[in-house]
């Protein structure tokens, strides 16, 4: 009963859910449409040099798959079970199909993976992806505050946020690690059972692996917007394409059309380095061509994972069967 109930939740939560994105997508085209000269995406589309775009998101997009699998298979190793690396690489690479529908499905699909495969707890996996997600919103708010140090920023209230982000991360890690120097046990439990069993050593892998990836997307982006002839700055990319990410990730819109808006605001809009337009019809290719560059890994890897996962849910149909025989 309570499933039940837990599954039909509140109808008008449940509708906001729904809609709340569709809304302020729309709101967002209306406000495109009456603000942005339209010309100018055409312009910025036409005048891109695409065979070098290409040439340039292939190698990017492979060499992202690998270090997020090692981050995967990094914390697997650290809190589990030993996982081999190239066990993890092809289902990692399969849930980014998933992630064309959702990627919150894609993550419960690599859960749900090392649950069988393992014997994880669920509960306990989760909480271990919720460590790594945890890690890599920090590790954004770290080096956005280091461009900002660099090149500064007109956001409004940015540096009191940064100060309240740091100042939680510091109670964070001093209720989970400071008071274990100490000698005091805190609990855990649940989803944070990962973080009671961390030590500082563990983040610091984890933010070396992400450091990486991040490092990769900036200089990346920086050489495909000076394809599409825009230049900005490294340390102003190092300044903005954090907070662009932490903003993208959060389920606003339909397709992540809000990371758009948010590429023009805060790099063109006050930034000042290029039109609006331009920068958010960057946004919107990049960002297809990443989606696509990682399903086509993930179709790559299909027939291998798709064979293990039916495996697995075969192996878990005969084991139900025998256990249910008289």
């Amino acid at each position: 009963m309570s499933d039940a109930k837990a599954g039909s939740g509140n109808p008008v939560a449940r509708w906001a859910k729904l809609a709340l994105p569709w809304i302020l997508t729309i709101l967002i085209l209306e406000y495109f449409r009456r603000r942005w000269n339209l010309g100018a995406i055409a312009d910025t589309l036409a005048g891109a040099r695409w065979g070098l775009y290409l040439a340039l998101m292939i190698p990017y997009s492979v060499v992202y798959f690998l270090l997020d699998s090692l981050a995967v298979t990094t914390v697997v190793r650290r809190f589990h079970t030993k996982v081999g690396y190239r066990d993890v690489m092809p289902v990692r690479a399969v849930t980014y199909v998933l992630a064309l529908v959702n990627s919150n499905v894609g993550q419960g699909g690599l859960a749900l993976w090392l649950h069988r495969r393992e014997g994880i707890p669920l509960l306990a996996i989760a909480g271990t992806f919720v460590f790594l997600a945890f890690i890599e919103i920090y590790q954004l708010v770290l080096y956005s505050s280091l461009g900002v140090a660099i090149v500064g920023s007109r956001i409004p209230g940015i540096g009191w946020t940064y100060t309240v982000a740091y100042l939680l991360l510091a109670a964070w890690l001093f209720y989970f690690n400071g008071t274990r120097a100490l000698g005091v046990e805190r609990p855990a439990p649940g989803l944070l059972a990962t973080f009671g069993r961390a030590r500082l050593a563990d983040y610091l892998v984890i933010l070396a692996i992400k450091s990486l990836a991040l490092g990769l997307a900036i200089v990346t982006h920086w050489g495909a917007l000076q394809l599409f002839g825009i230049h900005v700055p490294l340390a102003a990319l190092l300044a903005n394409l954090p907070l662009i990410f932490l903003g993208s990730a959060l389920p606003l819109t339909v397709g992540k059309l809000h990371a758009a808006a948010l590429w023009g605001y805060l790099l063109g809009t006050i930034g000042g380095y290029a039109s609006p337009e331009s920068l958010g019809t960057y946004s919107l290719v990049a960002h297809l061509t990443f989606l696509l560059m990682n399903a086509a890994i993930g179709i790559v890897f299909l027939p291998r994972a798709g064979r293990e996962i039916w495996e697995q849910a075969t192996d878990r149909g005969r084991d139900t069967a025998t256990s249910s025989d008289p």
